[in-house]
């Protein structure tokens, strides 16, 4: 099952071209046409804050996507395939609201990446790095060709962007952003990927604590990301392949500004009866980020992975 997570249905949508609509939008993101007089969006469109919630469970991952408390749509995307119950694939795309069309190139980039890995899988594919390595740069590819008319207030379409592809116990995992993976399990939990932002940056260099970068008004800037204005830089791709079973959780930072820590996303984890399923954490996760505040798109996925020796 493939499944490609982005804006709620009920939002108003250009007629030319498809694209949702935002409150007091003149001309549509996407394609650039002019809107005709009651055609706009009016804030009330947007519904009520939890009815544009999307799930997938997938028994072995599960997945949540919702917009939030603030945003008026949500401009995350989520991919996920299970090949079985020992290759998945996920993928998980942030919108940068700075640009144009930001949920079209997360849902383009999250499509993208996520067809190739989920192919690399079902080929048997040796390499996962490799594999990553290649459905990152398909998702720049797949960005970069969303139309767009230049507005000299907004960039041209762009997103973060965090995949997995795991078989068995083996992991590779890519990212480009601030978009994060965190391995979750008993015998330690830990970040897994190191953000492409204003803050990592300042923290590395020595120029800042973390706590002083953070209150900074560029703290919400990425260094790095996916789109026709992007450095040209190859995407980081760690592997691991864990002795004991635990949980790949990969998200948004409208999740991980309120659970920055591995150890947070493991005390909310650890918090469900033994045995719970990837999508109960995977609501947990959501319903703990949109309590304690919501100010952003939440959208996480969890996966399930097992011990090389639970599978011959």
């Amino acid at each position: 099952m493939d499944v490609d997570v982005s804006s709620a249905p009920s939002t108003p949508q250009c007629a030319n071209c498809g694209a949702a609509l935002l409150p007091d939008d003149r001309y549509c993101e996407q394609c650039g046409r002019r809107l005709a007089a009651g055609e706009q969006a009016d804030a009330g469109s947007a519904g009520t804050a939890r009815d544009a919630r999307q799930e997938i469970d997938l028994a072995v991952a599960g997945g949540v996507s919702e917009r939030g408390r603030v945003r008026l749509r949500n401009e995350d995307a989520m991919y996920l395939h299970a090949v079985d119950d020992r290759q998945l694939v996920a993928v998980v795309c942030d919108g940068i609201s700075s640009s144009l069309s930001p949920h079209v190139a997360a849902r383009r980039a999250a499509s993208a990446a996520g067809g190739v890995l989920s192919a690399a899988l079902q080929d048997g594919r040796a390499n996962l790095t490799d594999a990553v390595t290649e459905a990152v740069l398909a998702a720049q590819q797949a960005v970069i060709e969303v139309r767009w008319t230049a507005r000299s207030e907004l960039d041209a379409p762009s997103c973060t962007l965090v995949c997995a592809c795991c078989r068995g116990s083996e992991l590779a995992v890519g990212w480009v952003g601030d978009s994060r993976a965190y391995w979750i399990a008993r015998d330690g939990s830990r970040q897994l990927t190191v953000d492409h932002s204003w803050v990592q940056d300042q923290v590395a260099a020595g120029v800042l604590d973390l706590r002083s970068a953070e209150s900074d008004p560029r703290a919400h800037e990425v260094t790095r990301w996916l789109g026709r204005d992007a450095p040209s830089e190859m995407p980081p791709v760690v592997t691991m392949r864990p002795a004991q079973p635990g949980q790949l959780v990969l998200c948004s930072d409208g999740v991980w500004n309120y659970l920055p820590e591995p150890n947070q996303i493991a005390v909310v984890i650890d918090r469900l009866p033994s045995g719970a399923a990837p999508i109960a954490a995977a609501r947990s996760l959501a319903d703990t980020a949109f309590h304690a505040g919501g100010r952003d798109n939440i959208t996480t996925a969890v996966v399930n992975v097992p011990r090389e020796s639970d599978h011959p």
